[in-house]
């Protein structure tokens, strides 16, 4: 039995303009949640020039999911081949998630807070979202 889960809009709106599948989606769904607590605490964190870039919240938690699924799909392949034929570290791979998303935060605050001044790369946060 599969439960349905929610998609917020701008999640949603982004999916659809990346035209992602029903599986991609779902992992994104996963990160999006798992980074929301600790995007927050930075995201409060800015100058109110950096989160005028995107509309809300919400948009730059979608654009930081999306940007984190692939590194994050990556490195939970490389736990799974690792953890074969052995006892997997659940901590440990916990650990380096924690530490993968810590990172890849930290340089999309980079990046929102250089989209203050370059419009294309203001441009590239908005264009998702745009209709």
């Amino acid at each position: 039995m599969t439960e349905q889960v929610q998609i917020p809009a701008e999640l949603q709106q982004l999916i659809s303009y990346m035209e992602l599948e029903e599986t991609q989606a779902t992992g994104l769904m996963s990160i999006y949640q798992a980074i929301e607590a600790p995007l927050r605490e930075n995201w409060d964190a800015q100058p109110q020039s950096a989160r005028n870039v995107v509309e809300s919240f919400e948009q730059f938690q979608a654009i930081v999911a999306y940007t984190m699924a692939g590194p994050t799909a990556e490195m939970l392949a490389m736990v799974e081949k690792n953890a074969e034929g052995e006892e997997r570290d659940e901590a440990q791979a916990d650990a380096m998630l924690q530490q993968l998303f810590a990172q890849g935060i930290k340089m999309m605050i980079k990046d929102l807070k250089a989209a203050r001044r370059d419009a294309v790369l203001r441009n590239e946060f908005l264009a998702p979202f745009r209709k």
